[in-house]
């Protein structure tokens, strides 16, 4: 089979999820959060599990008209053991001085330096004799024929890595012999003008390998707040995209990479948890519960590994927001009088643990919760929501040749931007559907991805609205 390098696997995923299309059809029309909130008013009674009256297992299969489209459901069924699902108001968040310490405190080993000390002589060194040796060995698997861009326009592979080459041997010119290091203070900086605060710092050593820390809060705008932190053998960035096993072999930028080579996790996913535990009660975030653990690999070609997954999100009342990664965008060019909702990405946080501990940490967006808007929202059956899901499943992969397995079907929550507002959102039950896909090939060999945070179709449990989570409604 060939391997897919990472730009190609996120360009079939975009083909995947397609040009969605609004059919003439009152589903996927009435996204007004009045008319939401009203039908969820509606009385009700009994628990959750009671009110959708879901199977424990649900089977089905159909396809699309052409026949080039086939869908095959064997899927567990996921309903929150809860009495009530009420609707809550959210807004973005600061990440505080209080946590800032927590994850000093938790999470850095060694002492860190404030970003930005110059590169010495010695570290650019390093990365020219890298670069002429990749040079010398040539092209990665997949790279012929592949043109780069530089300032001399597009170029060749190797023109590129003696571009590469050149702008080194250009810094290292320049670079002191030492430079000066200051240690980070751990202290939020004073507001800048767009109210970002940050703090950070990194360092390197034999016994720790490179260790970083950043976080950028904000005053107002919180769109962009986050919090991440990284221990690697090697100084590769803040890299948080790790695969299942399957995607790990099928992706090109690991192609040399054999995954029984990389060192064993032999900590398990309870004691990875137990850690993570540790750390998040310490962080004091609202409802925040652990959702899932699993086992990935990635982390950078310069290092790849094997860690445990360690995934949380807030829990109201038993009933979890379901972790997503499928990233918000900006939304459709909008009608006369109503406004762009701007990104907001999905709060996540997210660990990264093996035999070292905590090796990694991403938290991204965090929520503030507000007011309660509806205390108990009324839900459609579960066998409503099914026939939702045969029509528009079709409708909104019309056209695409692929076959589809859904082996999972679970009720959680998700945060819907409010009509016509930034930054603020409800979280509101939805259905999600998951499992793989399969598409062949341009030389014949079929292709199976499957992403197990990525969902199909995701469908309002209250008006049974299709919600495109790629613009967050």
């Amino acid at each position: 089979m060939k391997k897919l390098s990472a730009f190609l696997l996120a360009l079939l995923l975009l083909l995947a999820a397609g040009c969605q299309k609004t059919p003439e059809s009152a589903i996927v029309k009435g996204k007004s959060s009045d008319a939401l909130l009203e039908k969820a008013a509606e009385e009700t009674s009994g628990a959750l599990v009671e009110r959708v009256d879901a199977p424990a297992r649900y089977q089905d299969s159909f396809s699309s008209a052409g026949g080039e489209l086939t869908v095959t459901v064997d899927a567990d069924v996921t309903v929150p053991e809860a009495e009530a699902v009420p609707i809550i108001r959210v807004t973005p968040a600061n990440i505080t001085q209080e946590q800032v310490d927590v994850l000093m405190d938790k999470l850095v080993q060694g002492e860190l330096y404030e970003f930005g000390t110059p590169e010495t002589k010695a570290e650019i060194a390093d990365k020219i004799v890298a670069a002429k040796q990749q040079l010398a060995e040539g092209p990665p698997e997949g790279a012929e024929g592949t043109t780069y861009a530089s300032e001399d326009g597009q170029v060749t592979w190797e023109e590129y890595m003696q571009y590469v080459i050149d702008i080194l041997t250009e810094q290292y010119e320049a670079a002191p012999e030492t430079a000066e290091k200051t240690v980070s203070t751990g202290q939020l900086s004073p507001p800048s003008e767009d109210g970002m605060m940050t703090v950070g710092g990194e360092n390197t050593t034999p016994e720790l390998g490179w260790e970083a820390l950043n976080v950028n809060s904000f005053e107002t705008a919180k769109y962009f707040t986050n919090a991440m932190y990284t221990r690697a053998a090697v100084k590769t960035g803040f890299i948080f995209t790790y695969n299942t096993a399957e995607q790990f072999r099928q992706i090109m930028d690991y192609a040399d990479v054999d995954i029984e080579d990389l060192a064993p996790v032999t900590v398990t996913a309870e004691e990875a948890r137990e850690m993570c535990d540790e750390v998040v009660n310490a962080l004091d975030i609202p409802n925040m519960a652990f959702y899932a653990a699993a086992k990935k690999y990635g982390g950078g070609q310069d290092a790849p590994r094997c860690c445990w997954e360690v995934q949380y999100t807030r829990s109201i009342g038993g009933v979890p927001i379901a972790y997503s990664s499928t990233d918000v965008g900006f939304s459709e060019i909008p009608a006369e009088g109503e406004i762009v909702q701007s990104p907001w990405e999905n709060e996540k946080l997210t660990f990264y643990v093996n035999d070292d501990g905590i090796v990694g940490m991403y938290w991204a967006a965090p929520y503030e919760l507000g007011e309660t808007v509806t205390e108990d929202a009324a839900l459609m059956p579960f066998s409503d929501v099914m026939d939702i899901f045969r029509k528009m499943f079709v409708v909104n992969y019309d056209g695409q040749d692929m076959d589809v397995t859904v082996d999972a079907i679970r009720l959680a929550y998700m945060r819907v931007s409010e009509q016509n507002k930034n930054y603020t959102g409800l979280l509101v039950p939805v259905w999600d559907f998951y499992g793989p896909r399969t598409w062949t090939l341009e030389d014949g060999e079929p292709y199976t991805f499957y992403d197990p945070d990525q969902s199909l179709l995701t469908i309002n449990a209250i008006d049974g609205t299709i919600v495109d989570r790629s613009i967050g409604y």
